[in-house]
């Protein structure tokens, strides 16, 4: 497929429906398919949603993913990352992160994270890409830390 190029902006507060669709679309599928139905449940996207930083990433004037993030001590944590199915394979989640790792170094904090379930390979794939390490996560069994060090001015 052909990759694209994104925009990314704060989320609107008219955002907040497509956003819960996308995830529906994407996230809700993934849980189920990977046996782990209970992975995603609506009412946490909607606190999610609600505290944390969200960006979403348009491509020709469409919401084609999002990405909410919050800060935990040194580190900005992807809680999540989310591309909708016609833009999957394009580029979008890479410019998320990247997104992400830009953000993180403004606000000078030391490092990024996200926990990602062990059999999501297409997410491990994504972070290794990006120079994240893995190694399990203490508070989660069945979940994976990785985490990528930034440079710190």
């Amino acid at each position: 497929m052909e990759r694209i190029k994104c925009s990314v902006r704060d989320v609107r507060d008219d955002d907040r429906s497509m956003l819960v669709l996308l995830a529906e679309e994407t996230l809700h599928p993934l849980a189920d398919g990977s046996g782990h139905p209970e992975l995603y449940r609506a009412a946490d996207l909607l606190a999610l949603l609600d505290r944390a930083d969200v960006y979403v990433a348009e491509a020709d004037g469409e919401t084609a993913g999002f990405l909410a993030v919050e800060a935990e001590g040194d580190a900005l944590t992807l809680r999540c990352v989310c591309v909708g199915p016609a833009y999957e394979a394009r580029g979008v989640a890479n410019q998320l992160v990247d997104w992400a790792e830009g953000l993180a170094i403004d606000r000078r904090l030391g490092r990024l994270t996200a926990r990602v379930p062990e059999g999501d390979n297409p997410s491990l794939h994504l972070y290794r890409g990006h120079g994240f390490t893995t190694g399990p996560d203490p508070d989660s069994p069945g979940t994976l830390l990785v985490e990528k060090p930034l440079p710190v001015a």
